[in-house]
């Protein structure tokens, strides 16, 4: 096949995403991948993949407001949920388009890590991935609770231009900032690269309002991660502590800060500890108090439970204007600490109303909550 005709077929292919509702789209190649950690080896997905397609859409801004000033939860929840669905179609209709073109292809699902979807060996498969490892070495720890993918959509998103590292180490668009979902398709057809993002497009200020913005303590403000792929040294981001502190908040295990001043969507107050090596049955015992507490009207269903989505504040409140994450970040940290009823309702209150609600319960109830001391 000629040059020019792979040329038409990638064209052709980010149009699509891009109609689809993508608000960036680009192509990434193992070469612009090489000397990443091992989820940045296409062939983890797919045998003789040769390029992925990356694109990235973007979620309703004024839903995600009002969840951040802690005003409606279940509008966001919804519309994030829709956006993650349309990313599975058009990364579906992509891989799609390539069989029709001959070539084999197959999306990449966000929860592609030995956690997942669906259980799977992510650890490094060839000499290709056990030298990448060697380069950005991952703990025991990180594979026995889900936390490596398999193949890794911020890699793949930024190698091929679709946005840049921030701070938080999420994927910031030009036009949406963080506030995206991703996808991506891999693929064995050798389709052309587009550019990396130059620096000069790169918003981020390291403002750290991510950071600011985070209940748990997953990232680091003064030690940070620089990945280099294809000889191209990517913005830095803080070096994050075990990922399944971000997944404590984001169901609703957990949810109150440090300070106890706010809090996100989770009624949970009980503190992970301060190092990676207590993390472990901290997180047993405030599963197993969650497990016990009413559950939140809505939601939806993974791997047999119900969920609902009560952070992604590190996301949500970046934007590429200074001015509008200084407001999203105040909405967030001033918008009260969730309690929740009997009935599983989460209600969001002022510090001092929310402590009255905790003491008011029963204290065998209270303890599915907060530490009780004796």
């Amino acid at each position: 096949m000629q040059e020019l005709d792979i040329k038409v077929i990638r064209d052709r292919l980010m149009q699509l995403a891009r109609t689809s509702g993508a608000c960036a789209v680009g192509v990434c190649n193992q070469e612009g991948l090489a000397g990443g950690p091992p989820s940045t080896d296409l062939t983890h997905e797919l045998e003789g993949a040769q390029s992925a397609i990356a694109f990235a859409l973007p979620v309703d801004e004024e839903k995600l407001e009002l969840y951040m000033g802690k005003f409606d939860h279940g509008g966001h929840q919804e519309d994030f949920l829709q956006v993650n669905r349309l990313a599975l179609e058009i990364a579906s209709e992509l891989a799609h388009s390539l069989h029709g073109f001959g070539f084999e292809a197959v999306l990449v699902h966000a929860g592609n890590t030995s956690g997942g979807d669906y259980h799977r060996d992510v650890s490094p498969q060839n000499e290709y991935q056990r030298k990448a490892a060697e380069r950005y070495p991952a703990k025991e720890s990180d594979f026995l609770m889900g936390s490596v993918p398999a193949l890794s959509q911020r890699y793949l998103a930024a190698a091929a231009g679709v946005g840049f590292f921030g701070m938080s180490g999420n994927i910031l668009t030009e036009s949406h900032g963080a506030a995206i979902v991703l996808g991506a398709t891999v693929t064995t057809a050798d389709l052309l690269p587009t550019p990396v993002l130059p620096p000069q497009v790169n918003y981020c200020d390291e403002c750290k309002m991510c950071l600011e913005a985070c209940p748990t303590k997953l990232m680091s403000p003064t030690d940070f991660t620089t990945v280099t792929m294809g000889e191209h040294g990517h913005h830095r981001y803080s070096t994050r502590l075990h990922h399944a502190r971000c997944a404590m908040h984001m169901t609703g295990v957990a949810g109150l800060s440090a300070d106890g001043k706010w809090s996100s969507w989770g009624p949970g107050r009980k503190q992970l500890p301060d190092d990676d090596e207590n993390l472990l049955p901290a997180i047993m015992e405030m599963a197993g108090d969650a497990a016990k507490r009413p559950q939140v009207p809505g939601g939806f269903e993974l791997r047999g439970q119900n969920m609902n989505i009560m952070c992604n504040a590190c996301n949500l409140v970046c934007h590429p204007k200074l001015e509008v994450r200084a407001k999203r970040l105040k909405m967030w940290r001033q918008g009260g600490v969730s309690v929740q009823h009997e009935d599983g309702r989460v209600e969001m209150m002022p510090p001092e109303d929310g402590r009255a609600f905790l003491d008011a319960m029963p204290p065998e109830r209270r303890a599915l909550y907060e530490k009780i001391e004796d």
